[in-house]
């Protein structure tokens, strides 16, 4: 036994003398490694707790996409007359005025200008035309969406109008004619009803709009 354990020393002595060089080049590899991952995770332990003193990180400010329809604050809307006429009603959302067509008080929210059928009806502020439609009541009537949401809205025109749906259009573009159509306003004559609308479908005086020197 006591020779069978000597040869055993004998070879793992000699196992370690012809493999010394490979066995310190497996432990320094493994200490190299221990290394690298103690000093990553030491360094991310400091990431986290400089997160941790400073507070949650600030979200990035995230920009919206623009939307071609809206308009900077820092531009003024201003409307010019869709023609030289009398007034005929004004704008009144608080209080109620005699409608003698209909026989009946109402709330105005609207600007009326009158004017002789025939007379041209100039779009007051660049748009794109939304939708024309015509009716009894309104006779033929124009929408125009600005690039602010804003709505102008143009009734009592004549059918022969001189836009399309989709149409581009600029301030003092001719859109169409005063004529005797539409019959809940009768009494005022031939006039156009003109009608602002805000983004969110406020109805508007749009008077406050027009040019200094047009109102």
């Amino acid at each position: 036994m006591e020779k069978q354990s000597k040869a055993k020393n004998q070879k793992f002595s000699n196992f370690i003398k012809k493999n010394l060089y490979l066995i310190l080049m497996i432990v320094c590899v493994i200490a190299i490694a221990t290394m690298v991952a103690v000093t990553y995770a030491l360094k991310q332990k400091g990431e986290v707790n400089a997160v941790n003193v400073a507070g949650k990180e600030e979200p990035q400010e995230q920009t919206e996409p623009t939307d071609p329809t809206e308009q900077t604050s820092a531009e003024e809307v201003l409307f010019s007359l869709p023609f030289e006429g009398e007034t005929v009603g004004v704008f009144a959302n608080d209080t109620l005025v005699y409608n003698a067509t209909l026989n009946q008080w109402a709330t105005h929210e609207a600007y009326d200008v009158a004017a002789e059928a025939g007379t041209e009806v100039k779009c007051v502020y660049d748009g794109k035309v939304e939708s024309i439609t015509t009716s009894v009541l309104r006779g033929t009537e124009v929408v125009v969406l600005h690039k602010n949401g804003m709505k102008t809205i143009y009734s009592l025109l004549g059918s022969d109008v001189n836009v399309t749906v989709g149409a581009e259009v600029k301030k003092g573009d001719v859109i169409g004619k005063i004529a005797e159509s539409g019959t809940f306003e009768r009494h005022k004559g031939p006039h156009l009803h003109l009608e602002v609308w805000n983004a969110d479908g406020e109805k508007l005086d749009p008077v406050q709009f027009f040019e200094s020197t047009d109102k």
